[in-house]
């Protein structure tokens, strides 16, 4: 299904999974358009059918802009970049070369889905380097009849970014802010392996609310609430559970014993029991029990004196 949120940005459902309102990749409209978001390589086809649908002919996209470089926000690059020869595609900087050349990229997360990776994204096509953009703090995308803006925001991952639609205010944030799909229950954090970290991510967050927008718009899944509000919740929710896996790493430094402590101190069923399998899949404890393991070996293990 495709839905207007703001003046000429469609939001777009990949059905991730043949689940919907689950993933979502972004057009903003424009002389010269934009795609925000591929999704994953299984729905290549799908996004595609949508950009014919919304009349975006393959010499029309002006650029193909990442959050971040997980396959679910952009396993599919490859194959609608194809599509569109004209299109730059943007990413952060630290993402660049995963794009070019995918296997520890794909490597990694067939060790996170294991054999899930192929039914649920698929891989990852590498994307000529000649055609790849690294995005630079508050760098602005000209789409001729407006402008985007590109914010780093590491902390879900470090190759991290979200855009900010200067007309409408709309910032898209990918999974910085986390993830609330309809039905699922509350905004969860998301705090995948390897590279998740607390104060960065919260910093984003701060970032996020001086920009002062007008939507916050979640890759999983589509506006979120009143902006300010959801930025506060999601940074306390994102204490909590910092919190509680500390103590539980205290006790015992394992990934198990985190997510036992998760389970029983801040899990809340999803409104709809049909779509907890849902959000388990997409963010489940275990995997943000491991992104939060991996952030406290790190600082655990960070030589005095070095901050953070």
């Amino acid at each position: 299904m495709d839905r207007l949120i703001a003046p000429g940005i469609w939001q777009i459902d990949t059905e991730l999974g043949g689940w919907p309102e689950l993933n979502a990749v972004f057009l903003v409209e424009g002389r010269r358009p934009c795609l925000v978001e591929t999704g994953p390589q299984r729905d290549s086809t799908r996004v595609l059918d949508a950009l014919a649908r919304r009349g975006v002919g393959p010499s029309d996209l002006a650029y193909i802009v990442l959050t971040h470089i997980h396959l679910d926000h952009g396993g599919a690059v490859g194959e609608v970049s194809r599509q569109f020869p004209n299109a730059s595609v943007v990413c952060h900087p630290k993402g660049l070369r995963h794009l070019a050349d995918p296997t520890r990229l794909v490597a990694a997360a067939g060790l996170v889905y294991g054999d899930r990776l192929d039914s649920l994204y698929g891989r990852m096509t590498p994307v000529d380097p000649d055609r790849l953009k690294g995005a630079e703090d508050m760098q602005e995308l000209d789409l001729g009849s407006g402008r985007l803006t590109l914010v780093d925001s590491p902390g879900h991952a470090k190759h991290h970014v979200a855009i900010l639609d200067q007309s409408s205010g709309v910032l898209l944030v990918g999974d910085a802010v986390g993830v609330k799909v309809p039905g699922g229950g509350p905004l969860r954090p998301a705090m995948p392996p390897d590279d998740f970290d607390r104060e960065l991510a919260i910093s984003s967050l701060h970032k996020f609310a001086a920009l002062n927008p007008s939507q916050i718009v979640l890759t999983h899944f589509g506006p979120a609430g009143e902006p300010q509000a959801v930025l506060s919740e999601a940074e306390t929710t994102m204490r909590r559970w910092c919190e509680v896996a500390e103590h539980a790493f205290s006790e015992e430094p394992s990934i198990d014993h985190i997510e036992s402590a998760l389970l029983e101190r801040v899990f809340e069923p999803a409104e709809d029991p049909g779509r907890q399998p849902v959000v388990d899949t997409l963010n489940g404890f275990t995997s943000n029990a491991a992104g939060m393991h991996g952030w406290l070996v790190r600082r655990r293990d960070r030589p005095a004196g070095a901050g953070g």
